[in-house]
């Protein structure tokens, strides 16, 4: 603008020119980016020449201004204007702030920035404005404008502003009618503004909307919004939204360093890759080499012309691997937690509908072993997903998990592609040599090069920094270099990097120890803050290291360009330096309203002794901090409370933190927990420690004192209705003993009168499930399921009972599992999913659907459904103090299960060593142990050790040891393990069992099919398991159905009908196949092999 009227800046390419150096106002755009950034991958032969022209159009243009503001730098050219006086940078810097001041609850704040902001928008950004870049930054802005308005909203109605938020929202609604948030927000504006029938219209449009244009229906948020409308609840505060997903806001952050040379076969595997997920088909792609070899840059080539928006990349750190799941979430642009209801695959799957998606984790040696376990998630998906998954991996990194991802890529389930970079060859050394020089090499820099073996980083960095010595001297297109420089030259690598540095400026280097330092929150502001720098100061060093390849810029972040620089930057600083500046970046995140695990990681990373600071930070965010990472937040509260005096009120506030975090652990902090409980003033408090003590003693068997320890004070009377129903909860589980079935039974029926005359609903289900609990112990499942069914009924719509809802759903899906009634069981499946997505999904409802997936045959979605189960998760219900122990026991037993079935010995034994953690004591946790004990068995026999595999499994021949176990599944498996030994003692001893649990079934089902197979074994007919091979065929269970025909190939090969076992076996073997039962394949087909010998 000049006085008020706009400078006409000619046509729509020049104007793309124009925006590209706004965009990096301060610094030098090469040529090379101004072409990809104004045509991207289809920029025509004559776009360097047009670029030229367009500079030239803008300066005649700019002229007016009464100075040069488009001047020459290098191969480019730079913008010369204050960042602030772009629009579109101080919008970004006012949303940011405006975010900062919300979490921290300054809402008036937050609307006085967010109306600056706002106020700089006159229409569609960059309106008329062509390419690829343009295009792009026009998507980001769109939707940062719109989570702006959203923020804006919200402030304003915190502050009273219903009326006139609800009149603003429904004109934004009109226009962007597919926006969930903005719906959601009009939603609650209405219905505080009493407009209650209007609101839900609200509803009833964007449900039909939805189901017109997309097919969909409304999401969780927007659902549990008008749930709560309909009961007329007070919708205080609006519903955060989780961040949007990450996606690259400048092609500079992927563009590769020039030149790049060699590596056609390696371009062409990744070019065949990146081509087939355009056409919506899936790989992954697993890259390995030594530090400094071009990994990285070989992917930035290859990604070349690839839409930004649709790349996920993270590089990454020692930092972030400290924290569970944090580097694939940092892959997926999440910043604290996966939205709710959302795994790492759901999220994934969502993303992939808007189009091909491509996720980098670049250096994944340093990936948390949660986030390489999600990797191998996603691995499993990419046959039926747009995604395609590359990853880079140091040579030599020691890791056993590792090693086999590596293996499963390259394995046919996964159908990916494996890629060992080497050095470069000799002549492409040669190649990138004289590129880097300009002219042919001479003998001496040939010479002191030759230390490279091919490395290009290291190339490139003994380059440099003879040239910042003015050390090159081209004469006739050869470039010599003094002899004398010859010895000075580095003889490694990291000695390269740190010898290539020296050139840079003081300020320069000081910048880049704190973006070694900030990790991931490395940005010019929090550098700023940190180093009380002035910003110009720091952008004029951020400039210098982009320049010198040692930074690279992702929108507002800044990295190092390769690890290895950040490793030798991060270590030229003193250990007890690193640990103040540490300290230092960790206060001024936490005043800025960072995510409590990048203050953490900065906290933990500094060790000693920690600053008075930290206690009021950790009191106000303990609670997330133990969801999203309890390892390190148990250390950190370990390392706290100690610094706050006795009598200082945090005490208490970080001690009960401590009890909530290590018994989350399954630490069973009995005596820490008691003094909680004795220091707690707050009466929700002491009611928490009180039940998380009654909990804990009776995890260590100690039912009646539990019982004694929950009962010995009243519950105040002043407490919220949540913990009342949770003392009620916990102490009518505690007082269910079912230890002998009929006294627990007659008491369940006088609890259930007593209940119902009172009107209690909640003691009335609780009642009817200890009914179905003693009928599923006698197996009669029909009666069981009759009494779930009721119980359902007194809690189905009542918010207050979700946790026990939930309970009950789980209790009738197992019974409609034992009466065989599976595909009942997927529908009640499916409603309970329906159901789950407004609250968060508890352990034991994915472990439930896992386990039910396992029987079916769908053993990867199981593995997805195990996956989803991040950290210690939400239980099923008594507030999370019961059900997680036995649910971990599943969910590692089944693991350990599947991977061992499928050959996988690592993963198998990984899931083994986790569940040694786990405690056995209580019947919840010995019913769930059975997964476990056939996974340990299975794992015997696989190395030879029969006599193992029998012990493993024998304590479910105890018919106390728990009555709920379904022992007659693992029954076959145990007679043939005694078979096999020759010990017809023992299986006779198990076909009795298997004969026990048949005779009480009401309706032939599991236990039928298992004692014919059990027969057919000790008989060595295979008539009997022919039977149970209907059975199973009919109802549904392919899994046994493979197991059985696997028999009956073995019994018809002994009595000499080789036709008849080959039919069998190609039965079996299709099976096995299709669920990737590699072992059992091989073991069957072994079996036949032996008799036919």
């Amino acid at each position: 603008m000049d006085d008020g009227v706009e400078v006409g800046l000619g046509p729509g390419r020049q104007r793309a020119v124009f925006v590209v150096l706004a965009m990096r106002s301060g610094q030098p755009v090469s040529r090379a980016e101004l072409v990809d950034a104004v045509w991207g991958a289809s920029a025509p032969a004559s776009a360097d020449g047009s670029v030229y022209t367009y500079i030239s159009g803008l300066r005649r243009a700019l002229r007016g201004l009464g100075r040069d503001l488009i001047v020459s730098a290098g191969n480019g050219y730079s913008l010369r204007v204050d960042p602030h006086q772009v629009d579109v940078t101080l919008f970004d810097e006012l949303c940011e702030q405006a975010t900062a001041l919300a979490a921290r609850g300054e809402y008036r704040a937050v609307t006085a920035k967010l109306a600056d902001a706002l106020v700089l928008w006159r229409g569609e950004a960059f309106a008329g404005v062509p390419g690829p870049f343009v295009e792009q930054e026009r998507a980001r802005l769109e939707q940062s404008w719109l989570r702006a308005v959203e923020t804006y909203s919200n402030a304003r109605m915190e502050l009273g502003d219903h009326v006139e938020v609800a009149a603003d929202l429904e004109s934004l609604v009109r226009a962007h009618p597919l926006e969930e948030p903005l719906r959601e927000l009009l939603m609650i504006a209405l219905a505080r503004s009493g407009r209650h029938a209007e609101a839900l219209e609200v509803f009833d449009d964007a449900r039909a909307t939805l189901s017109r244009e997309l097919g969909a229906q409304p999401g969780p948020v927007l659902r549990q919004v008008h749930a709560d409308v309909l009961a007329g609840k007070d919708l205080a505060v609006a519903p955060q939204r989780a961040p949007r997903p990450h996606s690259m806001p400048c092609p500079v952050g992927l563009e590769p360093i020039r030149p790049f040379v060699g590596r056609e076969t390696e371009l062409d595997l990744l070019g065949q890759r990146i081509a087939r997920v355009r056409d919506g088909h899936g790989g992954a792609v697993w890259i390995e080499g030594e530090p400094g070899i071009g990994k990285s840059e070989l992917i930035r080539t290859a990604l070349q012309g690839m839409d930004k928006a649709r790349i996920g990349w993270t590089l990454a750190d020692e930092l972030s691997g400290r924290f569970p799941l944090q580097i694939m979430l940092e892959c997926l642009g999440i910043e604290r937690k996966l939205p709710a209801g959302e795994s790492v695959v759901t999220t994934v799957e969502r993303l992939c509908r808007a189009g091909p998606l491509v996720l980098v984790i670049d250096d994944m040696h340093w990936a948390d072993e949660d986030s390489a376990q999600a990797w191998r998630t996603l691995c499993e998906a990419v046959k039926r997903l747009p995604l395609l998954l590359i990853c880079t991996v140091n040579t030599g990194h020691g890791r056993a998990d590792l090693a086999e991802l590596r293996r499963y890529v390259e394995s046919e389930a996964c159908g990916g592609s494996s890629v060992d970079v080497g050095p470069l060859s000799f002549v492409d050394s040669e190649t990138l040599l004289s590129g880097l020089v300009g002219a042919r090499p001479g003998r001496v820099l040939r010479r002191i090069t030759a230390r490279a073996d091919g490395n290009p980083l290291y190339m490139r960095e003994v380059v440099s920094a003879l040239q910042a010595d003015d050390a090159i001297e081209t004469i006739d297109g050869v470039a010599y270099v003094d002899e004398a420089k010859a010895d000075d030259a580095p003889r490694t690598l990291t000695a390269a990097v740190e010898w290539s540095s020296r050139s840079l400026s003081d300020s320069t280097k000081e910048m880049l120890v704190w973006v070694a330092m900030l990790g991931a929150e490395a940005t010019i502001g929090a550098i700023a803050a940190v180093s009380e720098r002035p910003v110009w100061y720091l952008v004029r060093a951020v400039t210098d290291a982009v320049n010198a390849n040692v930074l690279i810029e992702d929108g507002p972040r800044l990295a190092f360009r390769h690890q290895l620089m950040r490793d030798t930057v991060y270590g030229s600083v003193a250990g007890p330096t690193r640990g103040v500046l540490h300290r230092q970046a960790a206060k001024v995140l936490a005043a800025a309203g960072a995510p409590p695990h990048r203050v953490s990681e900065q906290l933990v990373t500094a060790g000693g002794d920690t600053a008075p600071w930290v206690a009021g930070w950790l009191v106000e965010h303990a609670a997330e901090l133990t969801v999203r990472a309890p390892r390190v937040a148990a250390e950190l509260l370990a390392q706290v409370i100690d610094t706050v005096e006795p009598g200082d009120p945090r005490r208490e506030v970080l001690l009960a933190a401590e009890v909530r975090v290590l018994f989350q652990l399954s630490r069973d902090p009995e005596a820490k927990a008691r003094h909680a409980l004795a220091l707690s003033t707050d009466p929700v408090r002491c009611a928490e420690m009180r039940q998380l003590l009654a909990a804990i003693v009776y995890r260590q068997g100690r039912r009646a004192e539990a019982i004694t320890t929950l009962t010995e004070v009243p519950p105040d009377p002043a407490l919220p209705e949540t913990w009342r129903l949770r003392h009620k909860a916990l102490l009518a589980y505690l007082r269910r003993d079912l230890s002998d079935v009929d006294t627990g039974e007659v008491a369940a029926k006088e609890a259930y009168e007593d209940a119902v005359a009172a009107g209690d609903d909640f003691l009335a289900a609780h009642a009817l499930q200890a009914r179905w609990l003693a009928d599923s112990i006698r197996r009669d499942h029909l009666e069981a399921l009759r009494h779930i069914d009721e119980a359902i009924g007194f809690v189905d719509g009542k918010p207050a009972y979700t946790g026990m809802h939930f309970d009950l759903l789980d209790n009738r899906i197992y019974s409609l599992q034992n009466l065989d009634r599976l595909d009942d069981a997927d529908v009640a499946l499916r409603a309970l999913a329906e159901l789950c997505p407004p609250h968060d999904i508890p352990i034991g409802l994915h472990v439930t659907t896992a386990v039910h997936n396992y029987w079916r045959g769908r053993w990867d979605e199981s593995l997805q459904s195990l996956g989803a189960v991040v950290g210690d998760g939400p239980s099923i219900t008594y507030a999370g103090l019961i059900d997680a122990g036995p649910a971990r026991l599943l969910l590692h037993g089944l693991s350990a299960l599947i991977f061992a079935r499928r050959g996988n010995h690592i993963d198998a034994s990984a899931h083994l060593d986790a569940a040694e953690h786990c405690l056995v004591t209580t019947n919840a946790e010995r019913e769930s142990f059975d997964f476990l004990l056939a996974a340990r068995a299975l794992v015997a026999v696989q190395v030879g050790d029969l006599r193992r595999g029998y012990a493993e499994l024998a304590p479910i021949l105890h018919s106390r040891y728990a009555g709920m176990m379904l022992r007659h599944q693992w029954l076959p498996g145990l007679v043939r393990i005694a078979v096999k030994m020759g010990d017809w003692e023992k299986a006779e001893r198990a076909l009795e069992v298997v004969e026990f649990e048949a005779a009480r079934e009401p309706v032939p089902a599991r236990a039928f099919g298992a004692l014919r197979r059990c027969r057919a074994l000790l008989a060595r007919d295979p008539e009997p398991a022919l039977v149970a091979v209907e059975h199973y065929r009919r109802v549904g269970r392919p899994i046994e159905l493979a197991a059985a025909l696997g028999d009956v190939a073995e019994l018809f090969a002994e009595r000499g009908h080789p036709a008849d076992a080959r039919v069998a076996f190609a039965e079996a073997a299709a099976i096995f196949t299709a669920v990737g039962a590699r072992w059992d394949l091989e073991f069957t087909s072994a079996r036949l092999a032996e008799v036919a010998r």
